[in-house]
């Protein structure tokens, strides 16, 4: 801004400075009309003249770019409304989920059908679940989408540090959540409390099955849990899935006995082992 200042107080005084300096009378001649008038007045007014011609040549673009940038402005002050909008939208959506999964963790709760260290469904549970969602998606009355698989991975997490006083629950904890961040929105899962988790899908195909399989047991092989200290726990990872094609109810057993088998075949062949076996329906 005092740039500005100075820079028109020059411009300023060079006028003056040129007014007087050229003070000479000159005959101007516009049609009938002659009259006297000095130098400098006739230039000072010749260069005004062109600052308001340029001025009405611009005025045009000027007021078009004044109202593009209104229209903008409203437009943008339009989609802002409509995203605060959508926003308080969520937030209402979500403050009714959570309120709908605290009551339905309440319910299992009450049904002692929660395993209490890591708030997963309890593994003992497994089969009978299994069996319910096989009824429930092979009935022909079924409201539930009709799914033409269904697998169930097992995860064996071994740590050295679950033994060192409540750091082995916390951990099986903290592998929950990480599993749950992980999880579709149709899996279901398992835990026992000490190590061993299940995972239920339907809907997968085979290669499908082995790349989320293999996608849980990266997320925590690189990214482990952080315990007491700061310091990443390391762990051992095994994996063992089945997966039913066309499954009927009397493929629980099954299913379950290929799972296990596979995930015994794993932790055989090394740590970190994952093994996935698909069954004809």
């Amino acid at each position: 801004m005092r740039l500005y200042i100075i820079s028109a107080l020059v411009i300023a005084f060079l006028a003056i400075l040129f007014a007087l300096q050229n003070n000479n009378l000159v005959t101007i001649n516009l049609l009938v009309w002659s009259y006297g008038q000095s130098l400098a007045l006739v230039l000072l007014g010749t260069l005004a003249i062109g600052v308001i011609i340029g001025l009405l040549v611009s005025m045009p673009a000027m007021m078009r770019r004044g109202w593009r940038i209104a229209r903008f402005q409203k437009q943008t002050d339009s989609l802002t409304d409509l995203v605060q909008d959508r926003e308080q939208s969520l937030a209402a959506e979500t403050r009714k989920i959570q309120s709908v999964h605290h009551s339905y963790r309440a319910l299992l709760d009450t049904l002692d059908l929660i395993e209490p260290t890591t708030g997963l469904l309890k593994q003992s549970l497994l089969e009978r679940s299994l069996i319910n969602q096989f009824q429930q998606f092979s009935t022909p009355a079924s409201t539930a989408a009709p799914f033409s698989s269904f697998s169930l991975l097992l995860l064996q997490v071994t740590s050295a540090v679950v033994d060192e006083g409540n750091t082995g629950a916390l951990l099986w904890r903290e592998i929950a959540q990480m599993l749950q961040r992980h999880a579709s929105e149709r899996t279901w899962l398992y835990s026992d409390g000490h190590g061993l988790y299940g995972a239920t899908t339907p809907g997968l195909d085979p290669k499908a099955v082995s790349s989320y399989g293999e996608m849980l047991q990266t997320a925590l092989l690189e990214h482990p849990p952080t315990l007491g200290d700061g310091h990443q726990v390391k762990l051992t990872v095994s994996l063992g899935g089945a997966i039913a094609t066309a499954p009927k109810p009397g493929d629980v057993s099954t299913l379950l006995n290929t799972a296990q088998t596979a995930l015994e075949q794993a932790q055989q062949r090394g740590q970190n082992r994952l093994r996935v076996v698909q069954i004809e329906g």
